[in-house]
């Protein structure tokens, strides 16, 4: 933590008016000068300790900033690599997924967060799904059981997209949800239709997430 020993300006009325040179320029000259250790690089720390956690530029990217913590710096995770690579997810019959549109799943390794992308349908004819039923649309090895949601009762409901209204006044949505299963042990995710059927009958899953 830097140390200011700025110019005491008084309050007015003892002190109106601010003098430039003597008062605003002196602070400034107290603020390059405190700041002085935290912009230099470890060589240049002549005589200077830093305490560990200290805030300064990551000589290895002057993008970025890192602390110095005594024996190495220390810098923020690349957001570009916490990602692992899109990966289809299997799917459960009769279910499909939507041509053009299939179903992946991506990690983020740092926050321990999955998230999806794509449809899926009812077979290849792309049925009205049935509003009564709950359809389980990942097989058992799909997803471990290791990366269900990290809550108490391992699940995650979500709202999800689904195929165009056909007529007026309608409406067409699903309900998402992901959940730790056993027998065998694995990691599901069911989805279920609301409302009207709709053209194409898909359910759409585009950004669903959960932290595990």
């Amino acid at each position: 933590m830097a140390y200011f020993n700025f110019n005491y300006i008084t309050d007015p009325p003892n002190d109106e008016l601010v003098e430039e040179q003597s008062q605003l320029n002196a602070n400034w000259d107290v603020v390059e000068e405190g700041l002085k250790p935290f912009n230099q690089n470890p060589p240049d720390f002549t005589g200077i300790t830093i305490p560990k956690g200290t805030v300064s530029v990551n000589p290895l990217n002057t993008n970025n900033i890192a602390a110095w913590d005594g024996t190495t710096w220390n810098g923020p995770v690349n957001p570009i690599n916490i990602w692992e690579n899109w990966q289809l997810v299997n799917i459960r019959a009769p279910v499909i997924h939507r041509p053009g549109h299939e179903l992946k799943a991506r990690i983020d390794i740092a926050s321990r967060r999955i998230v999806l992308m794509g449809g899926v349908q009812l077979n290849a004819t792309a049925d009205a799904w049935d509003t009564a039923t709950s359809y389980e649309i990942t097989t058992d090895t799909a997803i471990q059981d290791s990366l269900a949601p990290a809550n108490a009762d391992f699940t995650s409901i979500q709202q999800g997209g689904a195929s165009q209204i056909t007529a007026a006044g309608g409406f067409a949505s699903s309900v998402i949800w992901i959940e730790k299963r056993a027998t065998p042990s694995r990691t599901a995710i069911s989805v279920r239709w609301q409302g009207d059927a709709g053209g194409g009958n898909f359910i759409m899953l585009d950004g669903v997430q959960w932290w595990y």
